[in-house]
Protein backbone atom coordinates (compact mmCIF):
# COMPACT_ATOMS: atom_id res chain seq x y z
CA UNK A 1 0.00 0.00 0.00
CA UNK A 2 2.87 2.33 0.54
CA UNK A 3 4.14 1.50 -3.24
CA UNK A 4 0.92 2.08 -4.32
CA UNK A 5 0.53 5.67 -2.06
CA UNK A 6 4.10 6.59 -3.38
CA UNK A 7 2.94 5.95 -6.82
CA UNK A 8 0.17 8.13 -6.65
CA UNK A 9 2.34 10.71 -5.20
CA UNK A 10 4.06 10.52 -8.00
CA UNK A 11 1.29 10.66 -10.71
CA UNK A 12 -0.20 13.83 -9.49
CA UNK A 13 3.68 15.54 -9.39
CA UNK A 14 3.78 13.75 -12.94
CA UNK A 15 -0.01 15.34 -14.39
CA UNK A 16 -0.90 17.88 -11.02
CA UNK A 17 -4.13 19.13 -13.19
CA UNK A 18 -5.55 14.74 -13.25
CA UNK A 19 -8.89 15.46 -10.90
CA UNK A 20 -7.99 11.08 -10.65
CA UNK A 21 -4.81 11.65 -8.88
CA UNK A 22 -5.57 14.43 -6.68
CA UNK A 23 -8.67 11.73 -5.69
CA UNK A 24 -6.31 9.15 -5.43
CA UNK A 25 -3.53 10.90 -3.23
CA UNK A 26 -5.67 13.17 -0.87
CA UNK A 27 -8.98 10.58 -0.49
CA UNK A 28 -7.36 7.20 -0.70
CA UNK A 29 -4.10 7.36 0.14
CA UNK A 30 -4.52 10.88 2.41
CA UNK A 31 -3.79 8.58 5.35
CA UNK A 32 0.15 8.68 4.07
CA UNK A 33 0.03 11.78 3.39
CA UNK A 34 -0.87 12.61 6.87
CA UNK A 35 2.02 10.19 8.07
CA UNK A 36 3.99 12.42 5.49
CA UNK A 37 3.63 15.49 7.40
CA UNK A 38 4.44 13.91 10.69
CA UNK A 39 7.34 12.23 9.66
CA UNK A 40 8.88 15.07 7.48
CA UNK A 41 9.05 16.74 10.61
CA UNK A 42 11.90 14.79 11.86
CA UNK A 43 13.44 12.52 8.10
CA UNK A 44 13.64 15.36 5.17
CA UNK A 45 13.99 12.39 2.93
CA UNK A 46 12.32 11.87 -0.08
CA UNK A 47 10.12 8.55 -0.28
CA UNK A 48 11.21 8.45 3.69
CA UNK A 49 8.13 5.76 3.97
CA UNK A 50 8.76 3.16 1.25
CA UNK A 51 12.75 3.32 1.46
CA UNK A 52 13.09 3.71 5.45
CA UNK A 53 10.04 1.99 6.98
CA UNK A 54 8.38 -0.80 3.97
CA UNK A 55 11.13 -1.90 2.23
CA UNK A 56 13.10 -2.69 5.26
CA UNK A 57 9.80 -4.15 7.09
CA UNK A 58 9.81 -6.19 3.67
CA UNK A 59 13.19 -7.35 3.54
CA UNK A 60 13.31 -8.73 7.36
CA UNK A 61 10.22 -10.98 6.75
CA UNK A 62 12.07 -12.23 2.99
CA UNK A 63 15.34 -13.19 4.67
CA UNK A 64 13.48 -14.89 7.95
CA UNK A 65 11.33 -16.59 5.48
CA UNK A 66 14.28 -17.72 3.38
CA UNK A 67 16.32 -18.40 6.61
CA UNK A 68 13.54 -20.27 8.44
CA UNK A 69 13.77 -17.51 11.35
CA UNK A 70 10.35 -17.27 12.71
CA UNK A 71 11.84 -14.63 15.16
CA UNK A 72 12.48 -12.38 11.69
CA UNK A 73 9.20 -12.78 10.26
CA UNK A 74 7.39 -12.10 13.94
CA UNK A 75 9.43 -9.13 14.41
CA UNK A 76 8.68 -8.08 10.70
CA UNK A 77 4.82 -8.71 11.65
CA UNK A 78 5.35 -6.45 14.53
CA UNK A 79 6.64 -3.94 13.06
CA UNK A 80 4.03 -3.80 10.48
CA UNK A 81 1.79 -2.88 13.13
CA UNK A 82 3.52 -0.57 14.87
CA UNK A 83 3.61 0.96 11.74
CA UNK A 84 0.26 0.65 10.88
CA UNK A 85 -0.83 1.74 14.43
CA UNK A 86 1.34 4.80 13.61
CA UNK A 87 -0.37 5.78 10.49
CA UNK A 88 -3.52 5.18 12.64
CA UNK A 89 -1.90 8.01 15.22
CA UNK A 90 -0.71 9.86 11.95
CA UNK A 91 -4.42 10.48 10.81
CA UNK A 92 -5.75 11.14 13.93
CA UNK A 93 -3.04 13.76 14.57
CA UNK A 94 -2.94 15.49 11.63
CA UNK A 95 -6.42 15.42 11.19
CA UNK A 96 -7.77 16.11 15.09
CA UNK A 97 -9.56 20.06 15.34
CA UNK A 98 -7.53 21.44 18.16
CA UNK A 99 -9.12 21.45 22.12
CA UNK A 100 -10.92 23.64 23.08
CA UNK A 101 -9.27 26.01 25.18
CA UNK A 102 -11.72 26.68 28.18
CA UNK A 103 -13.62 24.32 29.85
CA UNK A 104 -16.65 24.70 32.16
CA UNK A 105 -16.28 21.00 33.75
CA UNK A 106 -14.24 20.74 36.73
CA UNK A 107 -12.89 17.62 36.28
CA UNK A 108 -9.19 17.96 34.62
CA UNK A 109 -9.28 14.75 32.82
CA UNK A 110 -12.76 15.45 30.54
CA UNK A 111 -10.83 19.26 30.12
CA UNK A 112 -7.53 17.69 28.98
CA UNK A 113 -9.33 14.79 26.71
CA UNK A 114 -11.74 16.35 24.05
CA UNK A 115 -13.92 13.49 23.21
CA UNK A 116 -15.42 15.12 20.44
CA UNK A 117 -11.84 14.88 18.78
CA UNK A 118 -11.92 10.98 18.54
CA UNK A 119 -14.19 11.14 15.99
CA UNK A 120 -12.87 9.22 13.07
CA UNK A 121 -13.76 10.50 9.58
CA UNK A 122 -15.52 8.33 6.81
CA UNK A 123 -14.37 7.88 3.23
CA UNK A 124 -12.07 5.50 1.50
CA UNK A 125 -8.79 6.06 3.38
CA UNK A 126 -10.89 4.77 6.54
CA UNK A 127 -10.80 1.51 4.23
CA UNK A 128 -7.05 1.97 3.64
CA UNK A 129 -6.45 1.87 7.37
CA UNK A 130 -8.79 -1.33 7.45
CA UNK A 131 -7.05 -3.24 5.56
CA UNK A 132 -3.58 -2.73 7.00
CA UNK A 133 -5.14 -3.08 10.14
CA UNK A 134 -6.36 -6.25 10.09
CA UNK A 135 -3.69 -8.26 8.30
CA UNK A 136 -1.19 -6.56 10.87
CA UNK A 137 -3.56 -7.53 13.85
CA UNK A 138 -3.70 -10.99 12.54
CA UNK A 139 -0.47 -11.20 11.71
CA UNK A 140 0.83 -10.33 15.30
CA UNK A 141 -1.54 -12.56 17.11
CA UNK A 142 -0.50 -15.16 15.40
CA UNK A 143 3.59 -15.00 15.74
CA UNK A 144 2.57 -14.49 19.75
CA UNK A 145 0.79 -17.66 19.60
CA UNK A 146 3.27 -19.53 17.62
CA UNK A 147 5.53 -18.61 20.20
CA UNK A 148 3.63 -19.08 22.99
CA UNK A 149 2.69 -22.85 21.88
CA UNK A 150 6.42 -23.21 21.26
CA UNK A 151 7.25 -22.03 24.81
CA UNK A 152 4.96 -24.63 26.38
CA UNK A 153 6.36 -27.17 24.37
CA UNK A 154 9.77 -26.90 26.22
Amino acid sequence: MIAAAEAAAYALAQKPSSAFAWYLNLEVFGLFQRSHYVLSDRFAIPYFQLFGVALPILFLACVGVARRRPLMVAAASNLSLIYALFLAYAWHLVETPALVAASLDSSRFYAALSWSALTLSSGPHVLVLLAMLIPCLYSSAASHLFYLRAGRRM
